[in-house]
């Protein structure tokens, strides 16, 4: 059965941010949602954590700048883990160019 429009929508707003971090292997990235529960977990993390450190460095609070560093810290972490999925999932003897590191701060 397909996926229905709500479902197909909630899936493209998850991926969203993985696909613009890693553009170049983007029918892997889709390929990979639709296959495993792990990676869409992963990118279901980076979409929140993105959203929530984008929040932080806007916001004003003193506790701003401390949130704002931890979240950039597990975007890291989300970024490595998305490359991994990414390298592990790769043709042997290949491996996906993934972008530049990107610094969150």
């Amino acid at each position: 059965m397909p996926p229905d429009h709500k479902q197909k929508a909630a899936e493209e707003t998850t991926l969203a941010p993985v696909l613009e971090k890693f553009p170049e292997v983007k029918a892997k990235i889709q390929q990979l949602f639709q296959q495993s529960p792990s990676f869409q977990s992963i990118c279901e993390d980076y979409r929140d954590c993105l959203a929530a450190w984008q929040h932080w460095r806007q916001a004003t609070s003193e506790e701003a700048p401390a949130l704002c560093q931890s979240y950039a810290e597990l975007l890291q972490e989300l970024d490595q883990e998305v490359r991994e999925f990414l390298e592990q999932e790769s043709a042997p003897g290949s491996s996906p160019e993934t972008g530049q590191e990107t610094e969150y701060s």
